[in-house]
């Protein structure tokens, strides 16, 4: 996984999101835009197929318990698919990149 901060609230993600360490930069990241004084995320997946449920866990508690707002434009059919089938696509405010 390749992840870039690429602006005060935007975050790109490239490449499968699969492991503990991926888990581990994500969070710290996002963190790092909410300690800044960001009130929404932006998370661009473009061509990862899957998320890790720590991954997922950590959106919840973000957006449940610290009132913040994420989408994310996803661009692999395979990954939107599994957030949708999660019930997941609103909570998360996901977007179809074409």
């Amino acid at each position: 996984m390749e992840l870039h901060v690429t602006g005060p609230t935007e975050i790109t993600i490239n490449k499968n999101i699969k492991s503990i360490g991926d888990y581990q930069l994500i969070r710290k990241e996002v963190l790092a835009l909410v300690e800044n004084g960001a009130n929404a995320v932006t998370l661009k997946i473009p061509d990862s197929l899957s998320m890790t449920s720590a991954v997922i866990g950590f959106f919840i508690k973000l957006i449940r318990h610290e009132q913040k707002k994420v989408t994310m434009y996803i661009g692999d059919r395979r990954l939107h698919e599994l957030l949708d089938e999660l019930n997941l696509t609103e909570i998360f405010n996901v977007r179809r990149i074409n």
